[in-house]
């Protein structure tokens, strides 16, 4: 009959490495999430001016170039392509860090 022995080291390295993984896997969902509750907001945010532009549009009483001038102003700083293309590109992604 076999008895229980304590870890031998590989085993308790491999438990540490696993558990510090998970922690950061943790921290990139919850990154993950922070971005996701952005791009809604922004993609909100333009459902709302297209309804807008094209309420102005159908009508006829102000020109749509008008319409749309008057959302712009609201102090939200354009969202930016670079950081959008970084953003789908995971520049910020996890490193792959096998043991």
């Amino acid at each position: 009959m076999k008895t229980a022995e304590a870890p031998t080291p590989d085993l308790g390295q491999t438990l540490e490495w696993l558990r510090r993984e998970l922690a950061e896997m943790q921290i990139q969902d919850q990154r993950l999430l922070l971005t996701l509750r952005h791009l809604h907001s922004i993609l909100e945010e333009l459902r709302a001016d297209s309804t807008r532009w094209e309420d102005a549009r159908s009508s006829g009483g102000t020109s749509p170039v008008r319409a749309r001038a008057g959302s712009e102003g609201r102090g939200r700083q354009p969202v930016s392509s670079r950081w959008l293309t970084q953003l789908l590109l995971g520049v910020d992604s996890r490193r792959s860090s096998l043991p």
